[in-house]
């Protein structure tokens, strides 16, 4: 049976979707590269996914931003980016 409904309530996706999901990012180099979405939480009533970088597993955090199809992400400001890194670090990570 299916394990994976415990996101599905609290998010719109669904999340056998979600794990395919996948930003294209463009590298240093110019070249794309294509990073699996491999979390997503609220913070602050804003959505945030993250997504690895498979090269060098560097993680990039984005908001999310709109709804349905003309939903975007968002690379947050260098203070949001800390604050939101901070909650993650601190509360997500170390709760598991």
């Amino acid at each position: 049976q299916n394990m994976s409904n415990k996101n599905e309530e609290n998010f719109g996706y669904d999340v056998e979707d979600f794990e395919t999901l996948v930003i294209d990012l463009e590298g240093e180099d110019g070249n794309t590269i294509s990073c699996p979405l491999i979390d997503q939480f609220e913070y602050e009533e804003k959505v945030y996914v993250l997504a690895q970088n498979p090269e060098d597993d560097s993680v990039y955090m984005f908001r999310v931003e709109g709804e349905g199809e003309d939903e975007e992400l968002v690379v947050p400001e260098e203070e949001e980016f800390d604050r939101v890194a901070a909650y993650y670090n601190e509360v997500l990570v170390d709760s598991e």
